[in-house]
């Protein structure tokens, strides 16, 4: 583990290094970029409502401005809610705006205009901050007067207020109020007062005659409404707004909206409860990751020596090997599995191993080859028993005990047939792990850090599925968001702390990983050793000719050697050097006589099979052509599927007020 450790540990720092130097970047990117940008740290309203139903409203701005020149306010129905007595001055320097008196786009800096912009009753205040080209803090303070604000019912009286609407676009940090009322209510019991727009919100009822709300984080095209209730008429306002509502209207309509707001909360509670604990349960996926794989290198440790053989004539297991296990092994390498070489060749050969274990029979009838059954499968290992069975079936299906080989084909187009082809596939995998060939846990292991960049793209998409869902989600549903994704300095610092985590086990699994994929060695040494023997025997089939022996020709040994030459591709290469070696094997005069089992050799060397369509190269581009058939009918069907009381906390009800205002910047 020791060679890999400073590896891994100069990986990661250095990307944890590039991950915050991206971060940081972005982030003076954003501040430095010519945007326009407001953002209210601070919004105070000072309101007094007179006993004339009037009310007069002093609004402190701390407000954070970039490239803007322009600040403005709109007041909506000013038809039905005049407003009045406007002035502006700017805190910072301690002077009054001048008013331009006229609508113009860029005000110049120090002066406003409060002047109606259309025919629907909408008037603006507007003023110049002098930042087109700058950004900073800035802090002014707008004063107006507003009438009709007050609605007189049978038993009692109203202030219901809308103090920005969902037109405004400038989110606000923080926002404070205190109402303070005319003196006359006799009894606070008598006084009720309910926050509208944004759960995080507070209002109270210090007194009998003041009423506090203080509001965090509202979001850009959130409202902000406040709704007093009095059973003591301390308003000169006579006549009623609405002679069928009364204070139990107002009473069970909140009521209502409360309930509402307290189920929105449990479920939203429930919501992001639930993406934290994917988010959690995604890192500990990852840390359980990065540990299987460590523990694999560690265990990877061990030496696997690895000697060199030239040839090697004996067959490896020769009572056990299937042409299957035998090809995994005579292809290993640490990036190849067996879906990666040519499974066709493993086809012919698996037909051609029944037919040696004389399980089948391969004839030449007329002009055409046929595979029939000779015995049952039993003493057939699972994998070889597979493409016993797909032979058996395909049989069925013309009712006969014989196929032709070229018949394949059809019956290759069947899901059953593929479905015969994968359980020989993972039937060779669970046969290497029993003849302990192939080291299982090294092997899932393998597996999963191949697989990598998938399960990376994911766990950044669920990630950031859960940052800007537990930041987005709520605004849409109740109304409410919090300053995640507006704040710039927020925003870095919310992403180090929430993503960095995962960030990093992400970059530590991808390393790790990567590593593990180059390093892990499957192979136990029995495997290992048994590798080197099947690229010895591969290896003394192909130059066999130049090999200075000659034995008794062995028509048994021959006939398994090409079982295996098939399953690794050289037969052509092996039959050649089988007719160099022995000329005398391809005459007719040979064959004229019993040969104890032939139907190979006959394919591969008798003249009456080489010349007609019954030879060994015939048998394999059938076979062949069958295993292609396959693999087109599937990638044809996936193509083709493709395809409250007296005070408390605010409600998210409401929207019924008077009035209505939003900010912005230009």
């Amino acid at each position: 583990m020791k060679k890999y450790s400073s590896k891994i540990k100069k990986y990661v720092i250095m990307v944890i290094i590039v991950y915050f130097m991206i971060m940081l970047i972005a982030t003076v990117i954003s501040i430095t970029d010519s945007k326009k940008i407001q953002l209210m740290n601070k919004l105070d309203f000072d309101i007094s409502l007179n006993e004339d139903g009037s009310m007069n409203v002093t609004e402190t701005w701390d407000i954070y401005v970039k490239n803007t020149g322009t600040l403005f306010k709109d007041f909506y129905e000013t038809d039905r809610y005049p407003i009045t007595d406007v002035t502006v001055k700017n805190l910072d320097t301690n002077t009054d705006f001048a008013n331009v008196g006229e609508v113009i786009y860029d005000v110049p800096n120090g002066m406003y205009y409060a002047e109606s912009i259309d025919d629907y009753g909408t008037d603006e205040i507007a003023f110049g901050t002098g930042m087109e080209q700058s950004s900073g803090n800035q802090r002014y303070q707008i004063s107006y007067k507003i009438s009709n604000v007050i609605n007189t019912y049978v038993d009692c009286q109203e202030f219901y207020w809308k103090f920005l609407d969902e037109s405004n676009n400038v989110p606000c940090k923080e926002i404070t109020g205190k109402i303070k009322l005319p003196d006359g209510i006799k009894n606070p019991e008598n006084l009720k007062a309910w926050g509208h727009g944004n759960l995080k919100g507070e209002i109270n009822i210090p007194s009998s005659n003041e009423v506090d709300f203080k509001v965090e984080n509202l979001n850009a095209e959130n409202m902000l409404e406040i709704r007093i209730m009095t059973t003591d008429k301390i308003f000169n306002t006579s006549e009623l707004s609405d002679e069928f509502y009364d204070s139990d209207s107002i009473l069970v309509e909140e009521k209502k909206w409360a309930n509402q707001t307290n189920r929105k909360i449990i479920l939203l509670r429930i919501f992001v409860i639930l993406l934290l604990l994917i988010y959690v349960l995604l890192i500990i996926y990852f840390i359980s990751k990065i540990y299987r794989f460590l523990k694999a290198l560690c265990k990877n440790d061990t030496k696997i020596s690895n000697e060199k053989i030239k040839y090697f004539r004996d067959i490896p297991r020769e009572k056990s090997a299937t042409p299957g296990e035998a090809e995994y092994l005579y292809f290993f390498k640490k990036n190849i599995e067996i879906d990666d070489v040519n499974q066709s060749n493993l086809l012919a050969s698996y037909i051609l191993d029944l037919c040696q274990k004389r399980y089948i029979s391969i004839e030449k009838k007329k002009e055409n080859l046929y595979i029939s059954i000779i015995k049952n499968s039993d003493g057939l290992k699972s994998d070889e028993k597979e493409i016993y069975q797909l032979l058996e079936q395909a049989m069925d299906l013309n009712n006969k005990k014989t196929i032709e080989v070229k018949k394949l084909k059809e019956f290759a187009k069947s899901d059953d047939f593929n479905e015969h082809i994968k359980k020989m596939k993972s039937n060779i995998k669970q046969n290497l792990y029993n003849e302990k060939l192939l080291d299982k846990e090294k092997d899932k292991v393998y597996k999963e850090s191949k697989s990598n960049l998938p399960i990376i793209f994911a766990g950044i998409l669920i990630a950031l599925i859960v940052y800007f869902a537990i930041g987005l989600i709520p605004r849409f549903y109740i109304g409410y968001v919090n300053m995640w994704g507006l704040d710039i300095c927020g925003r870095f610092l919310d992403s180090i702390i929430l993503l960095a985590p995962l960030a990093i086990l992400l970059i530590l699994f991808y390393i790790v990983s990567k590593i593990s994929n180059k390093n892990i060695y499957k192979l136990t040494q029995k495997g290992e050793d048994e590798r080197v023997e099947w690229k010895g025997l591969a290896k003394y089939l192909k130059d066999y000719s130049l090999i200075q022996e000659k034995g008794v020709f062995d028509v048994v040994l021959w006939e398994k050697y090409l079982v295996f030459a098939t399953a690794f591709g050289i037969s052509k290469k092996v039959i050649e050097q089988l007719h160099t070696k022995y000329p005398d094997v391809f005459t007719e005069e040979y064959w004229n006589e019993q040969k104890e089992t032939q139907e190979i050799l006959n394919m591969a060397c008798n003249p009456t099979y080489i010349n007609t369509n019954c030879d060994f190269d015939s048998f394999t581009s059938d076979i062949q052509s069958s295993y292609r058939t396959m693999i087109s009918t599937i990638t044809a069907e996936y193509a083709s599927t493709s395809g409250g009381g007296s005070g408390g906390g605010f409600s998210s009800g409401g929207g019924g007020g008077g009035g209505g205002a939003g900010m912005g910047g230009r």
